[in-house]
């Protein structure tokens, strides 16, 4: 990228993202409507109950990836490619000491994670088995997530959109096979997204192997601690990014089991897999101006970042009404895709129809995230993702539904990230602020 014409990149980077993102975060959909329309509603409480923990292992493959494409586009930026190289190649080493430890951790804790999470009976049953069969591939799970953003920051951004493309078609027809064809269950769903996960692991290293300028090389794989610090330290940004929807799962589900009980279960199921997929959608947005951000920042291009931070709010906002309209206008379909009849079908769309709002404000809350962590302000970031999680909501979620009933938590995630909105806000003018000054300092140094 010619230092430039970074923003001209723009629209190609963050539409191929958030096809990216969208396509990634679809495995789950997918097995969702296969298991709700095969096995039953309970089935897909199963997978929605289970999910926040597999997220935890996506979570920390998308973070160690956008920590490492973090660094390599600064690097890059600063016109240290051979470095960038070096850092590609550590992210790949990180990942893979990642995965071991955090595959062999999680089977072991998913059992008592379920159990504090609510679940019992059949539906306990049910999230074990869609668990461990998950957990097992917890290697592929981690290199799929990790590696997408190193084709990103490549310049493989639409390479790595197609490799999503063949990756859910893998997954729909695995799912289909596996699940009508062979009867195997919710473990077959499971099955199915291990399967899709390994052919985008094996198209993302081929790539990155066989690529014409800059191949990976077994040179580069030379271990730098110093490395590997800026790299996990960087991560806990995406890492927050990609784990919160799961964690925001895990409390909506608490609080539906002890004010709705199976049947609130249901409903939030409902949303997680219609509202909580287009939610990825503005994550794609804002993982899109990752790679052009770090580069501009790396070669202290102030007009650059100026123009990929507006463009980037322009975009989520924009993309953010769009997401509630089409919300609004198709929720009543959504209950019979899924499989849902009578009174799960009723409350189920209510439950869509109230928290659909949220979908306004969570895209000017997502871009901040990652602007933030792509530009070296790692507080900013760090405060805007965690805060939300593990205060905001928490507290929200105990108070709303003492006075709205169910309708409480529908509108706990409206009313979090309506508050985020105005902490973003105040955010950039300090941010605007400080580049300002850094201006001042350059233009003084020029003279």
């Amino acid at each position: 990228m010619e230092q430039t014409a970074v923003e001209k990149k723009f629209g190609k980077y963050v539409m191929a993202s958030m096809i990216t993102m969208f396509l990634q975060s679809a495995y789950s959909m997918i097995d969702g409507l296969f298991v709700s329309n095969l096995i039953g509603d309970t089935a897909l409480s199963a997978v929605n109950v289970a999910w926040p923990v597999i997220a935890v292992v996506t979570a920390i493959g998308t973070g160690v990836g956008c920590g490492g494409a973090v660094m390599m586009s600064t690097k890059q930026g600063e016109g240290k490619n051979e470095e960038s190289n070096i850092v590609r190649a550590n992210v790949i080493l990180a990942l893979l000491a990642s995965s071991i430890v955090v595959t062999i951790l999680f089977l072991i804790l998913l059992t008592s994670l379920l159990k504090l999470m609510g679940a019992e009976g059949e539906l306990l049953r049910l999230s074990q088995i869609y668990g461990r069969v998950m957990l097992t591939g917890g290697v592929l799970q981690i290199l799929s997530c990790g590696l997408t953003p190193l084709l990103r920051n490549d310049n493989r951004a639409v390479s790595a959109m197609m490799i999503m493309v063949g990756g859910l078609f893998a997954n729909l027809g695995l799912d289909f096979v596996f699940m009508y064809v062979f009867h195997m269950g919710i473990g077959g769903a499971a099955g199915a997204s291990l399967c899709a996960q390994l052919f985008t692991t094996v198209c993302c290293l081929m790539i990155l192997c066989t690529k014409k300028t800059d191949p990976i090389r077994l040179s580069q794989f030379m271990i730098r601690k110093e490395y590997w610090k800026k790299i996990f330290k960087t991560a806990v940004s995406p890492f927050g990014i990609s784990l919160t929807p799961s964690l925001l799962i895990l409390y909506h589900n608490v609080a539906c089991l002890k004010f709705g009980g199976d049947l609130a279960v249901n409903a939030y199921a409902l949303i997680s897999s219609t509202v909580g997929s287009y939610r990825v959608l503005l994550i794609g947005v804002a993982e899109g101006i990752q790679p052009l951000a770090s580069y501009a920042y790396g070669a202290h291009d102030f007009h650059a970042i100026r123009k990929i931070r507006n463009k980037a709010v322009i975009t989520a906002i924009g993309v953010s009404f769009f997401l509630f309209i089409f919300t609004i206008a198709t929720a009543r379909f959504y209950p019979a895709i899924y499989g849902y009849e009578g009174e799960a079908a009723e409350l189920g769309y209510h439950a869509v129809m109230v928290t659909a709002a949220q979908l306004i404000f969570t895209g000017l809350v997502r871009v901040t995230n990652s602007f933030f962590y792509s530009v070296g302000k790692d507080k900013y970031s760090l405060f805007m993702i965690y805060f939300d999680p593990l205060i905001m909501t928490p507290l929200t979620i105990v108070i709303l539904p003492r006075i709205f009933g169910l309708d409480g938590i529908w509108i706990t995630a409206v009313v979090t990230q309506f508050i985020l909105n105005i902490v973003a806000f105040g955010m950039f003018a300090s941010h605007e602020r400080q580049m300002k000054r850094m201006e001042a300092a350059k233009t003084l140094a020029g003279k």
